[in-house]
């Protein structure tokens, strides 16, 4: 039996449960850009906690979130999420001196399906919801998110973010009106995310907000998205969101 299929077996005897975290940066650098974490999620698709950094009640503030991980890792339960390893993993490491042993880790970049898919879309890098998507899974939360970072590619202070990012790209050898838009995207992104989390703060982390639909709405698919891979059969089409 190959090793792979050994940490898979043992994994799949424990406790699995998804974790996210959400980061303030409103620059155009997915990791480099990151200024603190400012959520984490826990869950699944029936339940998920979310802990903040501008809590005011002590049970949601990123403290007690640390405690729970540290404690879930202490049971032995496997901590999964999708791109955990490049994102989750450095980030909690970085700001807040957490480190997932790669015992307890389930990527489900990782798994089986998602390579499936990428090799049939032949693109190494799939955003969660297309993956989602191919599974049948529901992902309105982003498109919500999404919605709201788009009238603000009319700002000129993020206009002018967003070439002088784009001049960086190009001089690394990306194509100009890509680096360009990827540049724009990622940075409305991050300004939407601020702004709805600043939202969410202010209304004492009401669980109506954008920020937070957003927030443990990865959970919910992230869970749901675990489930589906977990399965024999191959991915289905696409299904209307509900």
């Amino acid at each position: 039996m190959k090793s792979g299929h050994r940490v898979a077996l043992a994994q799949d005897a424990r406790k699995t449960t998804i974790i996210d975290i959400k980061t303030e940066n409103t620059g155009a650098d997915f990791m480099a850009d990151n200024r603190r974490i400012i959520s984490i999620q826990i869950g699944d698709s029936a339940r998920q906690d979310l802990y903040y950094a501008d809590a005011s009640v002590g049970d949601r503030s990123l403290f007690q979130g640390v405690i729970r991980i540290r404690m879930l890792i202490a049971q032995g339960c496997v901590l999964a999420g999708y791109g955990l390893k490049g994102f989750e993993v450095p980030l909690l490491k970085r700001f807040l001196a957490v480190t997932i042993p790669e015992a307890n880790t389930l990527d489900l970049r990782d798994m089986d399906g998602v390579k499936r898919l990428q090799q049939k879309t032949g693109r190494a890098l799939l955003e969660l919801e297309e993956v989602c998507s191919e599974y049948g899974i529901p992902a309105d939360h982003r498109r919500l998110m999404d919605e709201k970072a788009e009238p603000l590619k009319k700002r000129q202070e993020i206009l002018a973010q967003a070439n002088e990012a784009a001049k960086q790209l190009v001089a690394k050898g990306w194509n100009s009106d890509s680096s360009l838009k990827y540049a724009l995207d990622t940075i409305v992104t991050g300004h939407a995310v601020l702004e709805s989390y600043e939202e969410f703060v202010q209304k004492g982390g009401a669980g109506d907000t954008l920020f937070h639909k957003y927030a443990v709405g990865d959970v919910v698919c992230e869970h749901r998205l675990l489930q589906a891979l977990q399965q024999p059969s191959a991915p289905t089409s696409a299904s209307p969101s509900v």
